[in-house]
C-alpha cells in the first residue's frame, strides 16, 4: 500500500535552528536535513494530533499515512469519513465499512444519564447546529421530555422519528404562534432523521477494530454534525466504562472537524481520553475552526500550505511559540513555501518545528464490502450481485467470502424466493431493519407491482402499512411471514381499516391457513401475489 516502511511516512527535508552563538546576533533559519523519517509513534505522549492546509495540498493523503502507520503498529481506529474518500483504505487494515444512513446511531441514547440530563444535553446540541432561538429551544425540550415519558411507557429508547412525531402531536394541540414555531422545529429535525438503521453500530466492535463510518450519504451538514456528537458521546459513554490505559488503543479521524469545533464532547474526549488510550486526530482547512480544547491538547500539530493572511499569521504565531520576530517570520515563510505534500510539523518531543515530505499512499482500486452495501440497499439477486462485483475487479472468490462475512455479521441477509415467478432465487439485501424475507419480499412485491404499471410506495414502518397502493382507492398491502403473533396481526389491521378503502394480506404460502379468519381483508398467498396480484389490485 505504501510506497516506504508503514512506520516512515515521510521524509524531514529541514529543521528549524539557531543561527549565530550570541543573543545580539541569534536569527533562526531552516537547516537542512539528511537520511531523517517522520515516524508515528505515539506511545508514551499525548495521542492527539491536527492536520491543517488548504484544499488539495495534501492533507486526505496525510492522514491515510497515518491510519496505515498506526494499524501496523496494532492500534485501533475509527474513520468518521464525510466524502467517502477512505474507503480505499478500509481492505488494507482491515477495518468495517458502516454507512451512516444505513448504520444509525441513536442520539437519542441516554448513554449514563438521566432524562432530564439527556434532555438539556440534546437541546443544547440542536440549538448550536440549527442556531434555534430561546422560545423554540424551550419548546424542543418539551417535546424531547415528552418523547422520553411516552416511550418509557413502552419501555424502549426513542428515536429522532419519535420525536418529530411528539413535535407533530404537540402541533395537533397548538395555538397559531406556537404551532408555527413547532412547525420550524420539524422543518429542521426531519433534516437529521434519516429513518432507517437506528442504532446498528455496534460499539464495542467500533472500539475494538477498525472501522471507517461514510457520512457522505447523510446530505445536510447538519445530519453529519448530529451523527458526530452521537458517535463521539457513544465513545465517550464506552469510555468511561472501560479501564484506563497507558497506551493508545483507538484513534478517532475526525475529517472536516470544524463541523464540530465547538462540541462540548470532543473538547472531553481530548481533555480526558488520553487517560483510556483514545486519541483524536483532527483534520480541518482552518486551525482556529478546531476546539480550542483539542488544539491545546495535541501533540502533533502539522500546518500545510496557507494562503489566506488571518490564518497564515495564526499558524506561524502557534509553531514559532511566541513573539520572537525573527523566529516567527521564519515560520512564517516556511509556511508559504511548503510545496503539495509538504507540511510543517510541531512536535511536543521536538524542541524545533520541521518540514516533511510526505510518501504517496496508494490505494486498493475496490472495497468489496462497500461495493456490496451499495449494490444492495435495494434487494439483489445473487447472478446480478456477482456480476456486478466481477465488472468492478472483484474476483468470485473474494466476493463469495465477503457475502459470507456480512451474512455471518448479520450486515447482509439473505432469502430465498421460490414462487414459481419471474422473481425466483436467492436475494440479498443490506441491512435489513426487520427479518430478511420480509425486507426482501416486500420491496420485490413493490418491483413487480411496478413493471405490472400499478402505483405503489414502499412504507414498510410503525407509521403506515407495508406497501400502499393507489388505483382510484387507497389499499393497504401487508406482508406476513407468519411468525408474528396473530393477535397483533389482527390489532394492525383494525388501524389501517379506518384510513384505507381495502386491505390486502399477502402471507407466506406456508402460513396462508392462519389467516383465513380475519374479516375485513382480502388474503393471497405469496405465490399468487407474484402472479396474479396486479390484476386482482387493478380491480379493485
Amino acid at each position: 500500500m505504501f510506497e516506504n516502511n508503514k512506520n516512515n511516512i515521510g521524509k524531514i527535508e529541514r529543521r528549524l535552528s539557531i543561527k549565530g552563538l550570541y543573543s545580539y546576533r541569534r536569527s533562526w533559519r531552516w537547516k537542512r536535513q539528511l537520511f531523517s523519517k517522520m515516524r508515528i509513534d505515539a506511545s508514551g505522549m499525548n495521542p492527539h494530533m491536527v492536520i491543517v492546509g488548504e484544499s488539495g495540498s495534501g492533507k486526505s493523503n496525510l492522514s491515510k499515512l497515518i491510519v496505515g502507520s498506526l494499524a501496523a503498529r496494532g492500534a485501533k481506529v475509527a474513520i468518521l469519513d464525510p466524502h467517502n474518500e477512505y474507503l480505499g483504505i478500509a481492505d488494507s487494515i482491515g477495518a468495517e465499512v458502516y454507512d451512516a444512513r444505513y448504520n444509525g446511531i441513536n442520539i437519542m441514547d441516554l448513554d449514563g444519564l438521566d432524562v432530564k440530563e439527556k434532555a438539556s444535553e440534546l437541546t443544547a446540541l440542536f440549538k448550536k447546529v440549527f442556531r434555534l432561538g430561546d422560545v423554540q429551544s424551550y419548546t424542543l425540550y418539551r417535546c424531547i421530555s415528552y418523547s422520553y415519558y411516552v416511550m418509557d411507557q413502552r419501555d424502549r429508547t426513542p428515536t429522532m422519528r419519535d420525536l418529530i412525531y411528539s413535535v407533530k402531536v404537540f402541533k395537533r394541540h397548538a395555538g397559531k404562534s406556537e404551532s408555527n414555531v413547532l412547525e420550524g422545529l420539524e422543518r429542521r429535525l426531519s433534516l437529521v432523521d434519516n429513518g432507517r438503521g437506528s442504532d446498528s453500530v455496534q460499539m464495542q466492535r467500533v472500539m475494538n477494530g477498525n472501522s471507517v463510518l461514510l457520512l457522505g450519504s447523510l446530505h445536510t451538514p447538519e445530519a453529519q454534525t448530529v451523527y458526530i456528537e452521537a458517535f463521539l458521546r457513544k465513545v465517550y459513554s464506552t469510555m468511561l466504562s472501560s479501564e484506563k490505559s497507558s497506551r493508545p488503543l483507538l484513534y478517532i479521524l475526525i475529517d472536516e472537524a470544524e463541523r464540530v469545533s465547538e462540541s462540548k464532547m470532543l473538547g472531553k474526549l481530548a481533555a480526558e481520553g488520553r487517560k483510556y488510550g483514545i486519541g483524536i486526530i483532527a483534520i480541518s482547512q482552518r486551525a482556529k475552526s478546531i476546539s480550542k480544547s483539542l488544539r491545546s491538547n495535541s501533540s502533533l500539530f502539522m500546518t500545510f500550505y496557507q494562503r489566506e493572511p488571518e490564518e497564515l499569521n495564526y499558524m506561524a504565531n502557534l509553531i514559532a511559540g511566541g513573539n520572537e520576530l525573527n523566529r516567527f517570520a521564519e515560520v512564517k515563510k516556511g509556511i508559504r513555501h511548503l510545496r503539495r505534500g509538504q507540511a510543517m510539523v510541531l512536535d511536543s518531543r521536538e524542541s524545533e518545528p520541521y518540514v516533511v515530505s510526505f510518501a504517496r499512499c496508494g490505494e486498493d482500486a475496490i472495497n468489496i464490502g462497500y461495493t456490496i452495501s451499495s449494490l444492495a440497499r435495494e434487494p439483489i439477486r445473487e447472478p446480478e450481485l456477482m456480476e456486478e462485483l466481477k465488472r468492478r475487479g472483484a474476483s468470485e472468490d473474494e466476493s463469495s467470502e465477503k457475502i459470507d462475512q456480512m451474512l455471518l455479521d448479520k450486515t447482509l441477509g439473505m432469502h430465498v424466493i421460490g414462487a414459481d415467478s419471474a422473481y425466483d432465487g436467492t436475494w440479498y439485501v443490506y441491512m435489513p431493519r426487520n427479518s430478511p424475507e420480509h425486507e426482501i419480499r416486500v420491496r420485490v412485491m413493490a418491483r413487480y407491482l411496478k413493471e405490472q404499471g400499478v402505483q405503489c410506495a414502499v412504507y414498510d414502518s410503525a407509521y403506515g402499512p407495508d406497501i400502499m397502493v393507489r388505483t382510484g382507492k387507497r389499499i393497504a398491502v401487508e406482508y406476513e411471514t407468519g411468525m408474528k403473533r396473530l393477535e397483533d396481526t389482527a390489532r394492525m389491521i383494525e388501524g389501517r381499516k379506518a384510513k384505507y378503502d381495502s386491505i390486502v394480506v399477502v402471507v407466506n404460502d406456508l402460513h396462508a391457513d392462519r389467516y383465513k379468519d380475519i374479516d375485513g381483508i382480502m388474503l393471497m398467498p405469496f405465490s399468487k401475489f407474484m402472479n396474479e396480484g396486479a390484476e386482482t389490485l387493478k380491480s379493485i
